[in-house]
């Protein structure tokens, strides 16, 4: 039969803030391990109501409705990078992971401000999409042009939701023969 939606009724909403324990290993610039545990926060929220149906043949239908929303979150680890003294003109390498131990999926960008004056640092990829629990590897690059300090900085922005995180860079150039890299 036919019927009429109402949007008479309350709705309850409720939000619940739980810290995820995750664990990661980070490949560090001297070619040791490390294991990282940190806590990341991830926000679900539970609304309640009901809907109310009202047919033509004069019936009403109250259907309870019950909705449970978790707000994706991510984190990088480490989220300061220190590419050393570098030969000026030489690019050098290092990875970051971009993680998102949520149970949502989540797209991301990544957006750099910072001088280039001094030094250029470049991220791959500057974004993407993750599944549920998912992580993904980020290349970063940075190439000195004089013998000052570079520092810069990425500032990551995820959907939905919304939350930034940031990523410190710093290198320095030298001309110093013994700072070259091999590659």
């Amino acid at each position: 039969g036919e019927y009429v939606e109402s949007d008479e009724g309350d709705v309850e909403v409720g939000v619940e803030e739980q810290l995820l324990h995750k664990s990661h290993e980070v490949n560090l610039p001297d070619g040791t391990v490390q294991t990282i545990v940190q806590q990341v926060p991830e926000k679900r929220y539970h609304l309640h109501s009901h809907l109310l149906l009202h047919y033509n043949n004069g019936h009403e239908q109250r259907i309870p409705v019950h909705c449970r929303i978790v707000l994706p979150t991510f984190y990088i680890s480490p989220e300061t990078v220190q590419f050393g003294t570098c030969l000026v003109g030489q690019t050098s390498h290092l990875t970051v992971r971009l993680i998102n131990p949520s149970s949502s999926p989540l797209r991301w960008s990544a957006v750099y401000s910072g001088d280039t004056a001094d030094g250029e640092f470049q991220i791959s990829p500057p974004r993407g999409e993750f599944t549920r629990s998912d992580s993904v590897l980020l290349n970063l690059t940075f190439t000195a042009k004089t013998c000052k300090p570079s520092r810069g900085t990425y500032t990551f922005t995820g959907s939905p939701g919304n939350r930034t995180l940031h990523l410190s860079l710093v290198g320095v150039g030298s001309h110093d023969e013994r700072m070259q890299r091999l590659l």
